[in-house]
């Protein structure tokens, strides 16, 4: 990645984080979503995806720990 364009993603990456209330321990997911943006990978339903898991999150004190699927062989 060229300087300018690390440039271009920490800039968004920032702007993304103080759009969403400058939360802790979210940097990792705005550096993505940021290079995603610039690369014209997001989309607006990307978008509201991401906004509704972020409201659920909230209104249930959901954590970022993501959960594992279940399994699909039956235990014995």
């Amino acid at each position: 990645m060229t300087d300018r364009n690390e440039d271009s993603v920490r800039e968004r990456a920032y702007a993304i984080w103080e759009e969403e209330g400058r939360p802790d321990g979210q940097d990792l997911r705005h550096w993505s979503d940021a290079e995603a943006e610039l690369r014209g990978e997001t989309t607006k339903t990307n978008k509201q995806a991401r906004r509704q898991i972020e409201e659920t999150e909230a209104a249930t004190g959901a954590t970022d720990v993501p959960i594992p699927p279940p399994s699909l062989s039956s235990p014995d």
